[in-house]
């Protein structure tokens, strides 16, 4: 198969490497927890592969709307020290079917959860996170309001070329597939590339 170069993957249990020294990316995100309880079982498998590379780590949450951002925090951040990244925290927002919405849950609850989480990632890491999200969600829960301080990492499939001046995002990562093959993985990985002018420096934890 032919194999992509993206400028970074993210990564979750799904994704298993046959030969971290063939893997080519300025940067590598992965998952480490998911909810209120689920530690990502492959978490440190590919953390400690992408430092002996000196590839740049971070570290994402996969938000749920069934319990609070303060629960779900205290779980990222008994998994994930400072020391052990060196870009923003990421957040991963998805209507999925792992958001798990309970009944009466509004879209201004929604906003107010991702903000919380944002709140506690600034005082524990000293810095906002990255938001990972589609252009549906980011209008639908309108985040353009309150957000200014964070980072966003926009997910789009369809729209390639030209995508920058379509989308209402302002994005500083697009992850553009999901479904490529990159040269050290088994199978699929998630592909991302920067906004044109951004780069791995935007991400570090110490570029605000």
């Amino acid at each position: 198969a032919i194999c992509e170069h993206p400028d970074g993957i993210d990564l979750s249990h799904h994704n298993v490497a046959y030969d971290w020294n063939k893997v080519d990316a300025k940067f590598v995100y992965i998952r480490a927890t998911m909810g209120k309880r689920i530690i990502d079982t492959r978490y440190n498998t590919p953390r400690k592969a992408a430092k002996k590379r000196h590839i740049p780590i971070g570290v994402y949450h996969f938000l749920e709307a069934n319990t609070t951002a303060d629960v779900q925090f205290r779980l990222y951040s008994s998994v994930v020290k400072p020391k052990d990244i060196q870009l923003r925290p990421m957040r991963d927002v998805e209507e999925s079917d792992y958001w798990n919405a309970p009944k009466g849950f509004t879209d201004t609850d929604a906003h107010r959860l991702i903000r919380r989480w944002c709140d506690l990632c600034k005082k524990k890491y000293g810095i906002a996170p990255i938001i990972y999200i589609t252009e549906k969600l980011y209008k639908r829960y309108k985040m353009n309001h309150g957000f200014s301080d964070c980072i966003w990492w926009v997910a789009n499939y369809n729209n390639i070329v030209g995508y920058e001046s379509k989308c209402c995002v302002p994005f500083t990562l697009h992850q553009y597939s999901h479904k490529k093959n990159v040269e050290g993985f088994y199978g699929y990985v998630d592909c991302n590339r920067f906004r044109k002018g951004k780069t791995v420096h935007n991400l570090h934890m110490n570029v605000k």
